[in-house]
Order: C-alpha cells, then structure tokens, then sequence
C-alpha cells in the first residue's frame, strides 16, 4: 500500500482458496509473509481431505516458511525462489548437459520470446539443516550468450521440472485476481492513519470480495463465471436507485437491465419468500 508521499507504508497478506479471498492480514512492509504460518495452520482443515495445490511468491521463500508450508499438508506446492540465487545458479551451472530437458521455445511476461531448458536441482539453504528440490529454468534471448536462471521451490511428490513450471506459472492469475480487488475496492490507498481502523477497513473489503465471490460461483450462470471483480460491482452492486415512500415507509426502487429482471425476481424470492415478484419485501 501506497502513502501520500509515494512510499510503500504498509502490506496486505492474503490467502486464497479458489476464487475465495480465505484470509488477509494488514500490517507493515518489512516481512511480507509474516502472517503465513498462522494463515495456514488455522485454515489447515479446509483442505486436509482433498487433493490441493499451494502457489505462493518470493516472499514465502525463506526456510522457515517453506517449513510451515510443508508442514500444512498440501498435496503439492510451489514456490517462486529468487530472492537467494547464488548458490542455486552455482549448482545449476555445474550440471552436465545431459541435466537439463529439451529445449522450449517459450514467452516471458513482457511478450520476449526466450529459449528455455528446465532441470531439477537440491539445494540447503544457508544456515539451515533444511533441503528441498528446486525446478530450475534456464533461457536466453536470441543474441544472448548467457543463460538467466530462474527457480521455484516445490514438494517432494514431484520430479518433472518442465510441469512443475507450467503448473507454477498458473500463479499469475491469481496474482491478477488480488490486482483487480485493490482496484475494484480501491484499496490501492488506505483509508486513514490509525492501523486498527485501515485493518478493520481491510477486513470488511475482504468479506465483501468473499460475499461477491459467492455470489458469482453460487448464484451467477455460467456465462457470468469469467466476469472479474470490477465488473460484478459494475453489473450487480453499483445499481441506480431513488428514494420512494410507500405506505408511509421510505424505501428504494432500483433500475436493473430487463435481460435482468427474472434473476432479481428469483433472487428476491429466495431470500425474501414473503414478498411478492416485483413487489416491495417490506
């Protein structure tokens, strides 16, 4: 989170579970995964009976995070590793050609087409009796003489760097996903200077992101199913209304699209049964 003078002041932790914003945690910028551990032992019994995959950043690459996530009992996770290269691109350097996989012709972020050749490695960190394998990628651009080396941290289970990759690179929507709720709730900026009160402030928007993620999987067709955050605000949220008084009781008529009007007509019936189709609940 950005402040008035354009400097980072705090950070916003979250944990995801599918499309649902699981838990969040404001707090400042200095270790931005501080709040991991406790996230993951106390939402644990969400996937303990069923097959899960765990995606994280740089951020939760320190051995004691890799520990907690280990430790939470996913059946696979992956985490991006670029934060302690050294050794790592050491060890990758050393390893003979017939190491690494057939090379891929593959496309970075920025739209750069590199050629690319995974390999799996072991690595320790320093200081720490704590060993896990590594899914390295070298690549170069055309013209480059030099491999760049780029790692991610993974569970046991798996061996076959190239998929761990592909299936780690799923991580980027996700990432989108959090982009489009800072957006769509603003909270690019927080709303005041007492952090009790910007961590209420967070706490509601992510049980407002939570509710409309609910809303769209549990209620929404399958059409409306690739619809981002911003546009359910825009569709099912930010609707004109006006004021009216009805039997001396002031309420609201809202004006919603007539390709609508049978969805909010069941909507209403769902929740207020007592109420009429197109009448006032009460």
């Amino acid at each position: 989170m950005i402040n008035d003078n354009g400097d980072r002041a705090l950070a916003w932790q979250t944990l995801w579970l599918g499309p649902f914003l699981l838990a969040g945690q404001l707090g400042s910028p200095g270790d931005l995964s501080g709040a991991l551990p406790a996230m993951l032992a106390r939402h644990r019994p969400l996937w303990q009976d069923r097959a899960s995959d765990f995606l994280a950043d740089s951020g939760s690459s320190s051995a004691g995070y890799l520990k907690a996530i280990v430790a939470a009992g996913f059946t696979h996770w992956s985490v991006s590793y670029n934060t302690w290269t050294t050794v790592p691109e050491r060890t990758a350097a050393a390893q003979p050609a017939s190491a690494w996989h057939a090379a891929l012709q593959t496309r970075w972020r920025d739209g750069t087409e590199v050629t690319e050749q995974p390999a799996g490695i072991r690595h320790t960190p320093q200081d720490s009796d704590f060993t896990f394998p590594l899914a390295a990628a070298r690549g170069k651009k055309a013209g480059e003489q030099f491999w760049r080396c780029a790692f991610v941290a993974h569970d046991e289970r798996r061996s076959d760097a190239e998929a761990i990759l592909a299936r780690h690179r799923l991580k980027g929507g996700k990432e989108q996903l959090f982009k489009e709720v800072l957006r769509g709730l603003d909270l690019h900026h927080p709303p005041g200077e007492s952090l009790t009160a910007n961590r209420m402030f967070y706490a509601i928007a992510a049980l407002a992101c939570h509710l409309m993620a609910a809303v769209k999987v549990l209620c929404l067709p399958d059409a409306c199913q690739s619809w981002t955050g911003p546009t359910l605000l825009k569709q099912m949220v930010r609707l004109p209304a006006t004021r009216v008084r009805h039997a001396r009781r002031l309420g609201a008529r809202v004006a919603v699209a007539a390709s609508w009007l049978r969805w909010w007509q069941n909507w209403e019936q769902r929740w207020w049964p007592a109420g009429g189709a197109g009448r006032p609940a009460g």
